[in-house]
């Protein structure tokens, strides 16, 4: 074969993968929100279990209000433990720890402080620096030829709860400062795999409170195809409750049909979206706490402060988790290894 026509096949091949994703983008994006059923599920008769889901389809899957002294073990872990955020110096550097995660009082308890005398548990954090955390449904199996994360994300994944499509609702209060924010998302093993869009697995914020300076706002994301690479997709939307987030509980919650997501606060709909395509893998769940990297920025843009290094109270609370499913989703899932393409480790 000749050397032109060689290169005529593959710019024509380029080509029709070009116009295949044009298409597929128009289609995706053409959703009109309208159209949705926005209106949370209504769960009064939903029993526990698929054999006792309602008129609906609806179901409860699990209910967490955090009894006891610690987390449920079959369902949560805390978040990695290690370096989360590395910043320019030591102390500007956040690491998530389960010291920092406890259970008082039926709330999960998630803390942030700086310290010079921190005392790991196993020994992975260092003296100096920011502690904090997070819980996950998902528990990551270390390669057996590597422990850096870096190698083995979204591909040693134990996932100790997963579900693709439903409801998910929790109630928390905030972390109230400078330079921290809380988030309640979902993430997909897959969400780092390239060529499918949001379709083999999206990170889905239900939630991000990264606004105390204007603090009746809060922040929703979608993320797709990895990050921080050519086909990295994002979407974000940010929504004004019209009241102060701070202080007080909110519930926040996702509803995740075949077709589209829509995201609640307080039952009032503060977005509607299929950007990306809609996941069709399962994820898990994480509810955890984040701070700035020492140069005041936090998520969709904001300018949020320094985290302040001088104060010991910041806290997070989780008041419950409550997951529901509908029967008449199931069919559209789709299995991990139904997507295909490479995995993508950038940042």
């Amino acid at each position: 074969m000749s050397k032109k026509k060689k290169v005529f096949i593959v710019v024509a091949s380029v080509l029709l993968v070009c116009v295949g994703f044009s298409i597929a983008g128009y289609f995706i994006f053409r959703f009109d929100p309208a159209k949705a059923d926005a209106s949370p599920p209504d769960f009064e008769t939903a029993g526990f279990g698929i054999g006792n889901a309602n008129d609906e389809g609806w179901y409860a899957v699990f209910i967490d209000e955090f009894e006891g002294d610690r987390l449920n073990g079959e369902i949560w872990t805390t978040s990695p433990h290690g370096v989360r955020k590395r910043g320019a110096t030591a102390a500007d550097t956040s690491w998530w720890c389960p010291s920092m995660v406890s259970v008082e009082d039926g709330k999960v308890v998630i803390r942030a402080q700086y310290l010079t005398d921190h005392i790991c548990p196993d020994g992975v954090c260092v003296s100096e620096g920011i502690f904090t955390g997070g819980i996950e449904t998902r528990k990551i199996v270390e390669n057996a030829d590597s422990s850096d994360p870096d190698v083995t994300k979204g591909n040693h994944d134990e996932l100790l709860f997963g579900q693709a499509f439903g409801y998910f609702e929790t109630s928390v209060k905030f972390p109230e400062g400078e330079g921290i924010w809380s988030a309640f998302w979902l993430q997909s093993s897959n969400q780092r795999k390239l060529f499918n869009r949001g379709a083999d697995g999206t990170e889905i914020d239900i939630y991000e409170s990264a606004f105390v300076k204007d603090p009746t706002l809060h922040g929703n994301a979608l993320l797709w195809n990895g990050y921080s690479n050519a086909l990295s997709g994002v979407a974000d939307n940010i929504f004004d409750a019209g009241k102060n987030l701070y202080g007080e509980y909110h519930k926040f919650a996702l509803k995740w049909t075949p077709e589209y997501y829509v995201f609640y606060i307080d039952d009032t709909v503060s977005w509607i979206t299929n950007a990306g395509g809609v996941s069709k893998v399962k994820e898990f769940l994480r509810l955890t706490v984040e701070v700035d990297e020492g140069d005041g920025w936090g998520p969709h843009a904001r300018k949020i402060g320094l985290f302040d290094k001088t104060k010991t109270d910041y806290a997070f609370y989780v008041d419950y988790v409550k997951v529901y499913q509908n029967k008449n989703f199931a069919k559209y899932e789709k299995p991990d290894s139904y997507y295909k393409g490479p995995i993508s480790n950038a940042n």
